[in-house]
């Protein structure tokens, strides 16, 4: 249980802070107000160049997705600092100059350092947090009272609720925290990273991940059937009502987006084996991983590129293989590749089963696609390929990549 607990938590805490949009450009605000929101939008920054590092470091998004992300960051930072010199006029324009440059010189120092204090757990404690970055408690109170009055004015703000939802979060005042993400939500009502976090402060404020919590976590799952965060809270939920296969089910396609040899993946393949237990299945095992008695998968094969798209594939690409019943329905499992390592050879015997009680059919058909959005929703423009139907322990079956997803 305890590693079920610490898994849990970790994935929640890992989720808590994503990386900031663009922070909140000055308005027509004095001199000393305008300061006070800029070093609050500094202090939040911070903790998202943390959380971008430990996304890349559990192996959550990859080298060039972090490099992406932060050079976006880096610029978008840049543009607010910039658009804090126009707005507050000649009398000002050199102290916010110098801030925005000074933010854009300092943003890869901090990435490192906040790295670097991931391994101090008082780093995680707001009050330490707001002691590092020089401010009081009082300082860090008077700071989100100019966003809520900003937002006062600007209530359709989406960028404005989303640093004030996530700041409230930091701060652990989880009530005003749910009141903002109810907003956000208004605003965005199909962003799957909205919706997870969102569940995860009305778990907290509930003290259950069952009931409203589950179904904002069901609806981040009905746009991105794939993100982790919405998955670990559903398989919370399921483990809550007792319903061990279906929380095992939810955390093997946890396991099932984590690069091989990841230190993490041991973490999630104890909690999935837990729930397993718990519901009288067998330990996820190299040879298991279906609930059908005497069913397995075995496949292997090789992964190819029609040579007409091979330009058309970055070494940086996600390429997921994944296999299907013949008749259709969802994946069954699957496994991730990069753009780089193409042609590849294939095997999914010891893959983990997206759902753990889905028989393995006898026909199945081993797909692939080339996911230009780097994640397991398919997108136009992604390049896509299928096997003709096979049995599910063939071997040498071959998958070429032939087309552009429309």
């Amino acid at each position: 249980m305890t590693v079920f607990v610490l898994f849990v938590c970790l994935l929640l805490a890992g989720a808590l802070l994503l990386i900031l949009p663009p922070l909140l450009g000055a308005g027509a605000r004095q001199r000393r107000a305008q300061a006070r929101q800029e070093a609050l939008a500094l202090a939040v920054l911070r903790e998202q160049l943390v959380e971008l590092d430990t996304e890349l470091a559990a192996g959550h998004i990859d080298s060039a997705s972090h490099a992406q992300s932060r050079e976006e960051l880096e610029r978008r930072a840049l543009e607010e600092g910039e658009a804090a010199v126009e707005a507050t006029g000649a009398a000002d324009s050199r102290p916010r100059r110098a801030w925005a440059l000074g933010l854009a010189l300092g943003v890869p120092a901090l990435a490192v350092a906040g790295y670097l204090a991931l391994g101090e757990p008082e780093a995680l404690d707001p009050q330490n947090v707001a002691g590092q970055q020089g401010f009081t408690q009082a300082q860090v109170a008077e700071m989100v009272g100019a966003l809520e009055a900003r937002l006062a004015q600007e209530p359709d703000s989406v960028e404005g609720w989303r640093m004030l939802s996530r700041t409230y979060l930091v701060l652990q005042d989880y009530a005003k925290a749910e009141a903002a993400y109810a907003r956000l939500g208004k605003l965005v009502p199909n962003d799957p990273d909205v919706l997870s976090d969102w569940a995860d402060v009305v778990a907290i404020q509930r003290g259950t991940v069952t009931g409203d919590a589950e179904a904002l976590a069901q609806q981040a799952l009905d746009v991105a059937p794939t993100h982790p965060k919405a998955l670990a809270l559903a398989g919370t939920a399921a483990y809550q009502r007792a319903d061990y296969a279906a929380a095992a089910g939810y955390w093997e396609r946890i396991l099932a987006q984590i690069p091989p040899g990841e230190e993490v993946a041991k973490g999630v393949r104890a909690s999935v084996d837990e729930a397993r237990a718990k519901a009288g299945l067998a330990p996820l095992a190299a040879d298991a991983g279906s609930a059908a008695p005497g069913a397995t998968l075995a496949l292997s094969g090789r992964l190819e590129v029609d040579g007409a798209l091979g330009a058309q594939v970055a070494p940086e690409d996600v390429v997921f293989v994944f296999v299907r019943g013949g008749d259709g329905g969802p994946p069954l499992a699957a496994l991730r590749f990069k753009g780089s390592e193409l042609p590849v050879d294939f095997r999914f015997d010891g893959a983990p089963m997206m759902g753990a009680e889905v028989p393995v059919p006898a026909r199945v058909v081993v797909a692939a696609r080339v996911a230009k959005g780097g994640d397991a929703t398919p997108r136009s423009g992604d390049l896509e390929g299928a096997s003709a139907p096979v049995a599910a322990d063939a071997h040498g079956v071959k998958v070429v990549i032939d087309r552009v997803r429309d």
